[in-house]
């Protein structure tokens, strides 16, 4: 049996055999979303969630709510039980016990109606070399049952928002692995789904594949899509993630907003200082009692400022009071590498 695709012909057997295709139990499923709702604080929502391997326990019980909008970043080490949280969510493997709602539909309970809220792009996903890229395209807006006479539109929409205009006519054989990761993306919004699931989408990219993929996820983050992204290259994370959660042995560790997590794991702030001329500024600093651990070299300074965010002008005022001419004065702000080394107990499984 073969099933048509957009003039060219793809063995079925051939389609069910991606790491990342759609589950054989799993029906595929209608382009159109059902009628509007009341509104839904989470968009992704997992409740108690639970995958055990026999004895091994890969996800523990999680209950994470991640609500719209959001670029939430799945971090921790090789192990931790991240790619199993993706695939469950995405309705390709079936939890223990426990459940995961997307768009406040179930998943499991209801695969059909869910797939057509959830775009997913594994960390290695194949594709099918002898089409083009057009072609491939094409062929999964079908799948999941686009109206005709929006496919076509819908295809060029895309490929221009991935950046593969000039790659359009091109067969899938002859892409770089850069260019692979932009159609797998393009592949898993043809359907204009509210979720993103992406299982490390930088994995083997060069830097300037890297720096592309992140303005594509940028560009998608800004049209409002919520996004969950595992990734152990944490500085791929900085900057774009509103939310993040740390899991280690199957367990998350701590999950939430990046602003809130800092300001529960900060108990003082890291000020950096510059400053133009000569200046006693280590001893102008030693008479604030909340300063503490001045380093001072050449005309910079940092030091940490245990009072409330408020006495920050105190400060700086009582530098410009004793004549410091002062260049620059702000707060250190904590990397995403930062929050997880403190949250992290480096442990795998």
């Amino acid at each position: 049996m073969e099933v048509l695709c957009a003039r060219r012909t793809v063995p079925e057997r051939q389609i069910r055999t991606g790491r990342d295709n759609f589950s054989p139990k799993m029906k595929r499923s209608p382009f159109h979303p059902p009628p509007a709702r009341v509104p839904f604080a989470a968009m992704i929502e997992f409740q108690n969630l639970r995958r055990e391997y026999g004895s091994l326990v890969a996800v523990r019980d999680l209950n994470v709510s991640i609500p719209p909008g959001e670029v939430y970043g799945l971090i921790g080490p090789n192990g931790a039980g991240k790619t199993t949280t993706i695939r469950m969510a995405c309705g390709l493997l079936t939890p223990t016990s426990g459940g995961v709602r997307i768009a406040d539909v179930d998943v499991h309970s209801n695969p059909e109606l869910a797939q057509t809220n959830i775009g997913y792009l594994s960390d290695f996903f194949n594709v099918y070399d002898d089409l083009k890229v057009w072609e491939y395209l094409d062929y999964f807006a079908h799948a999941y049952k686009m109206p005709e006479a929006a496919i076509a539109a819908r295809v060029e929409q895309v490929i221009q928002h991935v950046g593969l205009e000039v790659k359009r006519d091109q067969f899938i054989r002859g892409l770089s692995r850069g260019m692979k990761q932009r159609l797998g993306i393009a592949r898993a919004i043809i359907h204009k789904p509210k979720v993103l699931l992406l299982d490390e989408p930088a994995s083997g990219l060069d830097p300037k594949a890297r720096s592309d993929l992140r303005g594509v996820l940028l560009a998608l983050r800004d049209e409002g899509a919520t996004i969950v992204i595992s990734s152990h290259i944490l500085s791929e994370l900085e900057g774009f993630c509103t939310s993040i959660g740390v899991m280690e042995k199957g367990v998350m560790v701590r999950s939430g907003r990046i602003e809130t997590i800092t300001e529960q794991e900060t108990r003082f702030h890291v000020i950096r200082l510059s400053w133009i001329g000569e200046a006693a500024v280590a001893d102008i600093l030693g008479k604030v009692a909340e300063v503490s651990n001045v380093a001072v070299s050449g005309p910079e300074a940092v030091f940490r400022f245990a009072g409330p965010e408020d006495d920050l002008p105190n400060v700086l005022a009582a530098l410009l009071s004793s004549g410091v001419r002062v260049l620059s004065f702000g707060e250190v702000k904590q990397t995403v590498e930062d929050l997880y080394l403190k949250l992290s107990h480096n442990e795998v499984m």
